[in-house]
């Protein structure tokens, strides 16, 4: 398979400009993942410009100047772009393709009010202002995305001395945005992957396992609750070997994110998922 073409920040610079020229209204646009390390130094080069907008008006807008500029959809994606869930892939005659997301990033975390205050503008052209992301937020979504250089970007990312304050500060908001904390399971994977590659260790990891702990004792809870079967707290107690007041704690937790529900005759599932996809 011939490698993707890379692109310098000279060249996602002039793209970015050229695709602000076609605008015919504001948008603004946030540049995650690679594009945004390069544009610091970071990186030399990247595969990809990934742009995130928090609107579905903007995110129309841009639809239509990528279409104006000659951008293309891609039709035939690779698992590791399926994975990814850009609201819109596209490609230039040069190989140089534009993902876009609309508010929630790679089907995981969702782009927050923090992550939009923490960006910093780097450019704007016409009616396009472009924003980088903060790299804290780029380390997290990082942590969850799972893909080939995401280890390796996170130790360049580390080196650069990040604020974990902000990052565990974002987990929490992100458990609330998502009404879960599954991802905190892949966070602590990359966290691991990051250990064995480069034994690196973050100061978030505590948080990280605190909230990893949480959801396994709440999904010990939740399994062996149905649909249609009400259980009561002894009996779920009994069945899973834990104390009463233990499957108390943990059914507030998941009926405070509506995961289940409190009958008369005890509590079942509601069959809700969150908001964080595989």
């Amino acid at each position: 398979m011939t490698p993707r073409p890379q692109f310098d920040a000279t060249y996602i610079e002039a793209e970015l400009q050229e695709l602000g020229a076609v605008l015919n209204s504001d948008v603004t646009a946030f540049l995650i993942g690679g594009g945004a390390m390069s544009f610091r130094g970071l990186k030399d080069t990247t595969k990809d410009i990934d742009l995130v907008v928090t609107t579905e008006a903007e995110f129309d807008r841009l639809l239509a100047a990528l279409d104006e500029r000659g951008y293309e959809k891609v039709s035939e994606l690779g698992e590791t772009y399926q994975q990814l869930g850009a609201r819109l892939c596209v490609e230039n005659t040069d190989g140089c393709r534009i993902d876009v997301f609309n508010r929630q990033v790679a089907n995981k975390l969702i782009f927050s009010d923090g992550m939009q205050q923490r960006s910093e503008e780097y450019l704007e052209s016409s009616e396009l202002t472009v924003e980088l992301t903060a790299l804290e937020d780029i380390f997290l979504f990082k942590t969850v995305a799972k893909r080939p250089d995401d280890i390796d970007d996170m130790n360049t990312l580390v080196q650069t001395n990040l604020d974990f304050d902000a990052v565990r500060s974002e987990v929490a908001e992100q458990i609330e945005l998502l009404s879960g904390k599954r991802f905190t399971t892949h966070i602590r994977e990359s966290l691991d992957e990051l250990y064995e590659q480069y034994e690196i260790q973050t100061p978030f990891e505590d948080v990280i396992d605190e909230y990893y702990a949480q959801y396994m004792d709440e999904l010990e809870v939740r399994l062996v609750l149905s649909e249609e079967e009400p259980m009561s707290v002894e009996a779920i107690a009994e069945e899973r070997g834990l104390e009463q007041s233990h499957v108390v704690e943990q059914l507030e937790q998941l009926e405070a994110y509506g995961y289940v529900e409190q009958t008369d005759s005890g509590f079942v599932d509601t069959g809700k998922l969150d908001a964080f996809k595989e």
